[in-house]
């Protein structure tokens, strides 16, 4: 059995990565023309949040390693970025400088495809099972039976429910095997959470 050479795993992360990216800004592009943005697009904290999709792309890479557990620490340090200092100031800044509905939309488009990417990040190096895939993928197929309209979580056990799944695929990606271990044991109900919130979102 041939073992994968260090350019060959490289290369095949390269392009799911740059798939993902591509994927992501073709999203961006149909919730732009549904939402007619005026203004710059590029704003700061736009930029911020695009940060936060390119956290995403980077954990489909990893996803798409053949050994993906060996850049565990990195996965894990990408799926923070986009967890904390981007969620996290991306709406400040966009107060500061006027926040748009463009940016509301590609917030919730990044937040997402972040959790998309994680979800398959932490299947694919065993830190959770594949029916945890169930809620992130489910969001699409909602979205596309309701015309590509992006549902929103409005009620605050939603928003929690969102969280909770966040955490449990944070835990599930550490380099603690403790914490992925705990993750593993609190994935179902996360999942069922978010499956829940998901169906009350309108």
């Amino acid at each position: 059995m041939s073992v994968p050479t260090w350019n060959s795993v490289k290369t095949k992360s390269l392009v799911a990565a740059s798939v993902s990216l591509g994927a992501f800004a073709l999203l961006a592009s149909v919730s732009a023309a549904r939402v007619r943005p005026s203004g710059a697009i590029l704003t700061p904290a736009n930029l911020l949040t695009l940060s936060r999709a390119g956290a995403a792309s980077w954990l489909c890479g990893y996803a798409a390693s053949p050994r993906p557990g060996r850049n565990r620490a990195l996965a894990w340090a990408a799926l923070l970025w986009g967890v904390t200092v981007s969620d996290w100031l991306d709406g400040p800044i966009a107060r500061h400088f006027g926040p748009t509905r463009f940016g509301a939309v590609l917030d919730l488009e990044a937040d997402s495809w972040l959790t998309l990417w994680a979800a398959v990040a932490a299947w694919r190096s065993g830190g959770l099972p594949a029916y945890c895939l169930i809620a992130p993928l489910a969001r699409y197929l909602v979205r596309g039976r309701r015309g590509f309209s992006t549902p929103m979580a409005t009620a605050r056990w939603q928003k929690a429910a969102g969280a909770a799944q966040m955490v449990v695929l944070t835990g599930a990606l550490a380099p603690s095997r403790s914490l992925r271990a705990l993750a593993r044991r609190l994935g179902p109900y996360a999942s069922i959470g978010q499956l829940l919130a998901l169906a009350g979102r309108r």
